[in-house]
C-alpha cells in the first residue's frame, strides 16, 4: 500500500504545474489527488516525514504546504493519527466529481456482461448476528462450549513447528496434505462404511465447494438433474446455474421416493439419504438399493449429501446408518463429506469420495479455483485426527444434540402443541416442524425476533409451491438450558392471528 502511494504521490509531483514553487506544487497535487478520489476519505494522507522522503524535497517544505492546506479548510490534523480531509472540503470533492466529464459518461450495462444469475433462489439466511439472540434456534452454527479448544489450539501450534511448517508453506499445486488424505480414509471414512484409496479423495473448501465442483463437472444445458422436494436450496441453485434442468422428487416418511426416478431420465440425482435435508427423515434400506439399482439399469450418477456426519457415524445412537456409498459397487455414487460440519462451520473443510477418473476431473477444476486448500489448516486437523480428538468429538455432540432434541420435543409439545414435528426421532441438529393452519412462517420468523428467538422459514427448501407453512429449529448453537425458555417465548407471539 505504501509502495503503491508512493508511486502515486511521484507521478501526480512530476505531473504538477513546475512553474510554482514546490510549496504550492506539493498543495496542489495533493488537493487534486483528494477532489479526484485517488485518496480514500477515511485514510490518513501521509505524514510530512514519508512524503519528503518519497518526493525528495524538505520536510519543511511539505510541512508548510500541509499547513497551507489546513488553513483553506481543506485537511484537519487529528491528534496521533495523522491529516485527514475535512467534511466540508468532501462536499466539493463530490461536487467536483458530479461536474467532472469522465462521471457523466454511462456505467457498464452490467446485465449485459453477468451471465443470469436467475435461478428463483432463495437461501436461508440467518440475521449476521444471530449468536446476540437470548434464543437462536439456527441450523448448522455451534456452541462454543462444545468446541475442543484446547485440542485444536495444540494441534495447530504443533503444526506451526519447523518440521510441519516446512510441508504447509510450500505450493503443492493441486496436492492434498497426505497426512489429512490417509487419516480420512483410516479413521473417517471406514465410520461410515466406506473404504477408499489416497487418489479417490479430494478435500474441499467445505461440503458446499464440493457441490458446487460437481455441479460444475456434471451439470450443463441439456443435463437431467433429479434433486429432493424439499432440499437444500443451493445444491438446486447450483445445477441450476449450470442450466441443468432441474426435477423434483417428493419425500416421505421412508425418505425420497426412488419409485419415480426411471420416469424421469435422470444424468444426476442427489440426495441427503442419512438424514434427508431438511426433514432429517432416512433413506430407507429398500429405497436405497432400489436407486443404486435404478442408477445401473439407466446409466446415471448419485450424489450423496452425507451432511451430518456427527450423528450419522455413532452407531450406538437412534437413526445411525451407513452412507449410501458403502452399498455402490460399481462406483456411481460421489461421496460429500464435511469436517467443518462437526468441528466448526467458519473452518471451512470439506470432501469428496468418488472413483478416480472422476477426482482427477475434480482437482482440475479446483485448481482453477484456488490450487488447494489452505495447507496450515490441513495440516493441523490431520493432526487433530490422528490424536482421535474428532472423534471424541463425534460422540461428545451426536449425545448432547440428544439430549437437546429430547427437550425441543418436550417443549414444543407443552408450549405450542398444535405444531407439528415430522422429523423423526434423533434426527440430526434441527427438527422440521409443520405450522398450524393461518399461521404465516414469514411473519413468524420476523416477530420471534421481537422476544429474541430466530427460528428459520422453510419456503426456501421448496422447489414447488409448499403444501403448508414449516419451519427449521436447530438445536447446535442454543445452550441447553435455554431452549424451553426459548420455545415460551415464541408461543407468545406464535398466534395465527399474526
Amino acid at each position: 500500500m505504501r509502495q503503491r502511494l508512493g508511486q502515486l504521490w511521484q507521478t501526480r509531483f512530476a505531473q504538477s504545474d513546475s512553474t510554482e514553487t514546490l510549496q504550492q506544487r506539493i498543495a496542489g497535487m495533493l488537493r487534486r489527488a483528494v477532489l479526484e478520489r485517488a485518496v480514500p476519505l477515511d485514510a490518513p494522507l501521509p505524514s510530512t516525514r514519508e512524503l519528503a522522503l518519497e518526493l525528495g524535497v524538505a520536510r519543511a517544505t511539505v510541512a508548510l504546504a500541509y499547513e497551507r492546506l489546513q488553513i483553506e479548510g481543506a485537511i484537519e490534523s487529528r491528534e496521533r493519527r495523522g491529516f485527514f480531509v475535512t467534511a466540508s472540503f468532501a462536499l466539493q470533492r463530490a461536487e467536483f466529481h458530479e461536474s467532472d466529464q469522465l462521471s457523466l459518461l454511462p456505467p457498464p450495462d452490467w446485465q449485459r456482461h453477468f451471465r443470469s444469475l436467475d435461478v428463483a433462489y432463495q437461501p436461508v439466511k440467518n440475521p449476521t448476528d444471530w449468536y446476540r439472540y437470548r434464543y437462536p434456534f439456527v441450523y448448522g452454527q455451534i456452541d462454543p462450549k462444545l468446541f475442543p479448544l484446547a485440542d485444536w489450539r495444540d494441534c495447530f501450534e504443533r503444526a506451526m513447528k519447523l518440521e510441519s511448517v516446512e510441508a504447509w508453506t510450500v505450493d503443492r499445486g493441486d496436492l492434498d496434505d497426505r497426512d489429512l488424505l490417509e487419516q480420512l480414509r483410516t479413521r473417517v471414512l471406514p465410520r461410515r462404511g466406506v473404504w477408499a484409496a489416497a487418489d479417490e479423495i479430494l478435500v474441499t473448501v467445505g461440503a458446499q465447494q464440493a457441490l458446487y465442483l460437481i455441479g460444475q463437472l456434471l451439470g450443463g444445458s441439456g443435463r437431467r438433474v433429479v434433486v429432493e422436494e424439499p432440499c437444500y436450496p443451493d445444491v438446486r441453485a447450483i445445477f441450476s446455474m449450470t442450466g441443468a434442468t432441474i426435477s423434483s422428487l417428493p419425500v416421505d416418511v421412508e425418505g425420497v421416493n426412488v419409485s419415480q426416478v426411471a420416469a424421469l431420465r435422470p444424468d444426476v440425482v442427489v440426495v441427503t439419504p442419512s438424514h434427508h435435508c431438511p426433514t432429517g427423515v432416512r433413506l430407507s434400506d429398500e429405497r436405497r438399493r432400489a436407486l443404486l439399482s435404478q442408477a445401473a439399469d439407466q446409466d446415471f450418477l448419485i450424489v450423496e449429501d452425507d451432511y451430518e456426519p456427527q450423528l450419522a457415524g455413532v452407531s450406538a445412537l437412534p437413526g445411525a446408518t451407513p452412507a449410501l456409498k458403502s452399498l455402490d459397487m460399481n462406483g456411481r455414487v460421489l461421496y460429500v463429506g464435511s469436517l467443518s460440519k462437526t468441528l466448526a462451520p467458519g473452518l471451512r473443510l470439506g470432501y469428496i469420495v468418488a472413483p478416480r477418473e472422476v477426482i482427477v476431473a475434480l482437482r482440475r477444476l479446483r485448481r482453477l479455483m484456488l490450487r488447494h486448500v489452505a495447507s496450515n489448516n490441513e495440516r493441523a486437523l490431520a493432526l487433530f485426527l490422528s490424536q482421535g480428538h474428532f472423534e471424541s468429538l463425534q460422540r461428545r455432540l451426536g449425545h448432547a444434540y440428544q439430549v437437546r432434541l429430547k427437550i425441543l420435543r418436550e417443549a414444543l409439545a407443552t408450549h405450542l402443541p398444535d405444531w407439528k414435528i415430522q422429523s423423526p426421532e434423533g434426527a440430526g441438529s434441527a427438527l422440521w416442524v409443520r405450522l398450524p393452519e393461518g399461521l404465516s412462517a414469514t411473519q413468524l420468523v420476523a416477530a420471534a425476533r421481537g422476544v429474541d428467538v430466530v427460528i428459520e422459514p422453510g419456503v426456501g427448501f421448496f422447489g414447488l409451491a409448499p403444501t403448508g407453512e414449516f419451519v427449521r429449529m436447530g438445536i447446535s448453537a442454543i445452550p441447553t438450558h435455554l431452549i424451553g425458555e426459548g420455545v415460551a417465548a415464541l408461543a407468545s407471539v406464535a398466534s395465527p392471528a399474526q
